[in-house]
């Protein structure tokens, strides 16, 4: 998974000591849904099961390989406002698709800034909550991989 800034990040420190690190990302945004914990809760199990720390047999669902190839994954924004999406988790775009509008919360009659696609992709992560900063993330593409 790239990351914009992984120093000092779990992860980057569990790796950097030649160790699995294991993590999922299922949309929540700090909440989960009964679809969500139930895809860690197979998640955990299957785990544990692989590791021998379980017995039985793994539960095998279909599943999708993305990747993130270079940085144009990341959207970021250069304004503060109110983020307003046009495209949803999961969501298919192409370069150049609207992705989300920002409005100028402190001036009124300002057409609010657009943020359009870097690349071809899949919608798989975007920010909460609503009120963005210059610097914040707003959204990441990542592209289907062949195993």
């Amino acid at each position: 998974m790239r990351e914009i800034d992984a120093l000092g990040m779990y992860d980057d420190a569990v790796e950097s000591q030649g160790k699995t690190f294991v993590t999922t990302e299922l949309g929540g945004g700090g909440t989960a849904t009964p679809d969500t914990a139930e895809i860690a809760r197979k998640g955990v199990r299957n785990l544990l099961i692989h590791a021998g720390i379980l017995a039985g047999e793994l539960t095998i669902a279909p599943s999708r390989l993305l990747s993130q190839e270079d940085d144009d994954c990341f959207h970021v924004t250069n304004h503060s406002g109110l983020v307003d999406f046009a495209v949803a988790l999961g969501q298919s775009v192409t370069k150049g698709d609207l992705i989300a509008r920002i409005w100028d919360t402190q001036h009124t009659g300002i057409l609010p800034r657009s943020v359009f696609a870097l690349m071809d992709g899949i919608v798989t992560a975007r920010h909460h909550p609503g009120l963005v900063q210059p610097g914040d993330c707003l959204a990441v593409l990542a592209t289907e991989a062949t195993p």
